[in-house]
């Protein structure tokens, strides 16, 4: 039988947006963190007490997605110094994009050397980024796991290792930032970088970022480290600074 409208822009619209309904209805969270839990690990929530640090990362949001062509975005993190926060924002910043119930954010945690991920999971972590890179046996799903914050789930770093420079500038990596921009539509990327001042590695991953914001801790850093990190990124992918007190 023939279809009465093969290409009615209307009907491919609502089918889209049936099927990232599903999709994103599908991301099921096995333990959601309570209140208090939010609270311990600082991660910022919808009713938060401290207004001010929510409107803070939704301003951020909003400024990222007002620069951005496209739904699907990597945002690459990177403190300015080592042990400047750069994980507590990128993790919130994830966690900020997945506030919006139509939307779905994936936190990437590539730092081998100092990983976070395991305070944001909610089951035991078999296997991480730097396994997949190195192991092509290893399915993308086996390192994808659930937060305890709804619509956002967690990629970890995986073992520590010496060679994350030449496993983050391969070929694998770049195909896997590519699918997992498209396995689902409107999804947020948050990559949590090294240090931009002790490593190569924040280098590296700003050339799959759409976005790379750069942290600042209160009075551990000077003009010229800030200037240095913004030459490292790249001008064209610089997006801000973020203070963290």
């Amino acid at each position: 039988m023939k279809d009465d409208h093969p290409q009615d822009p209307l009907i491919k619209s609502a089918v889209s947006e049936h099927r990232k309904r599903e999709q994103i209805k599908s991301m099921s969270t096995p333990v959601v963190w309570t209140q208090d839990e939010l609270y311990e690990k600082k991660v910022i929530f919808t009713g938060m007490r401290q207004r001010e640090l929510l409107n803070a990362f939704r301003e951020v949001r909003i400024r990222i997605l007002q620069k951005s062509k496209t739904d699907n975005v990597v945002v690459m993190v990177s403190s300015i110094t080592e042990g400047g926060g750069g994980s507590f924002v990128a993790f919130n910043l994830a966690a900020t994009f997945a506030l919006d119930r139509h939307k779905t954010a994936l936190y990437v945690d590539c730092n081998p050397y100092h990983s976070s991920a395991e305070q944001f999971t909610v089951t035991p972590i078999e296997a991480g980024l730097t396994q997949y890179l190195h192991d092509y046996t290893v399915p993308l799903k086996h390192i994808i796991y659930p937060s305890g914050v709804e619509r956002l789930r967690v990629i970890p770093s995986g073992a520590g290792s010496e060679s994350a420079a030449e496993f983050f500038n391969s070929k694998r990596m770049e195909v896997l930032i590519s699918e997992i921009k498209t396995r689902y539509p409107d999804r947020f990327i948050v990559l949590d970088a090294p240090s931009v001042q002790s490593s190569t590695e924040a280098r590296i991953l700003s050339q799959y970022s759409d976005h790379a914001l750069l942290v600042v801790p209160f009075g551990k850093t000077t003009q010229s480290d800030i200037l240095a990190g913004i030459d490292a990124v790249g001008k064209e992918k610089f997006s801000g600074l973020i203070f963290n007190h």
